[in-house]
């Protein structure tokens, strides 16, 4: 999302408020803590978006090349986001490395690719959510979604989501601050400032977040309820029916995880930076409890590029590696489809 330094993918919305740690045992612990966490991410995101990439790639299922299209996004967002996160925290400073017009540059795609890839990885949930919509309450059009099909969906996730965030290569820019050179957003002199971030981040918190946790919440609903109309029941088999019970039991299960992770990721984040853009006079003066509640609050919102590989690897498939111990046999990863 927007902010005011690249350094930081979630950042506040006015820069003026941003606090610095004082230099003390404390700030040190906490610093090398946030930064193992990030490390423990960037490691497991790395992993879990790998292995999904390979396994959807693998299945001849083509609702995968919208998970796979998920799992590419993540797995960009954090190599992008995460070594900037460690940096940050181990020197202590939020200066950006690189000057002049290569630096200006980086400063511009970073903060573009990072927010960017956040917009397609949400845009992307609502399609598997209405891909499972139209297999369920609409059996027979569901084979007329083909593989060209999919791919100019999964193709507008990403213009769009370039598209709504191209004012970045405008905002973003290298700034000299307190003698640091910093990464920052700044609208003039073309605009005023605080006014134009202010509509424009609250009109990207909508369009990236909201709407599509509340569309997906809705799809996941309707859904379920189709699921439960069974008109089928006396027409199969006992044993029939409990496979059927079994799949609708997983799914309901999945429905629930998808919406709860997705609203522990970025629920917490919406409410602090409403908070950030229009109640500012509420919130204490920088100190040291408020600023490490603020760092806790921005870790859930990391956390969404592992939701996705969790989900799919508990839920819809199952990876097994399988080591060979004859000379000059490889690990055979394949995958078994669960619902």
């Amino acid at each position: 999302m927007p902010g005011n330094n690249s350094s930081d993918v979630f950042l506040k919305a006015d820069e003026n408020r941003t606090c610095i740690l004082p230099i003390d045992s404390q700030a040190v612990v906490i610093d090398i803590s946030y930064a193992t966490i990030h490390t423990i991410l960037l490691f497991a995101s790395l992993v879990g978006n790998s292995l999904l990439i390979f396994a959807c790639l693998k299945s001849k299922t083509t609702i995968n090349l919208i998970i796979t299209n998920e799992a590419v996004s993540d797995l960009l967002f954090s190599i992008v986001s995460f070594p900037r996160k460690i940096v940050v925290q181990i020197k202590g400073s939020t200066a950006f490395l690189v000057h002049g017009s290569i630096g200006e540059v980086l400063c511009k795609m970073c903060a573009f690719t990072v927010d960017t890839t956040i917009a397609v990885s949400t845009l992307s949930l609502v399609l598997v959510a209405a891909d499972r919509l139209v297999a369920v309450v609409f059996p027979t059009k569901y084979s007329q979604i083909t593989v060209r099909k999919r791919g100019l969906l999964i193709l507008s996730t990403w213009i769009l989501a370039m598209a709504i965030h191209s004012p970045y290569f405008y905002t973003f820019r290298l700034d000299a601050v307190n003698g640091e050179i910093l990464c920052a957003t700044n609208w003039e002199p073309a605009f005023n400032h605080k006014s134009t971030h202010n509509h424009y981040y609250t009109a990207l918190l909508f369009v990236v977040l909201i709407v599509p946790l509340v569309t997906v919440s809705i799809l996941q609903i309707i859904t379920l309820l189709k699921l439960r109309q069974d008109n089928m029941v006396l027409f199969r088999t006992s044993i029939a029916n409990q496979r059927h019970k079994k799949k609708n039991k997983n799914l309901l299960k999945m429905s629930i995880v998808i919406v709860l992770a997705f609203s522990l990721c970025w629920l917490p984040f919406i409410a602090f930076q409403f908070l950030l853009l229009f109640f500012q006079s509420s919130i204490p003066s920088c100190s040291l409890g408020f600023t490490i509640f603020s760092k806790f609050l921005m870790f859930f919102p990391s956390c969404h590029c592992i939701v996705n590989p969790c989900i799919c690897f508990t839920f819809l498939r199952r990876i097994r590696i399988a080591n060979k111990l004859e000379t000059g046999k490889k690990a055979l990863f394949f995958m078994e489809t669960r619902v």
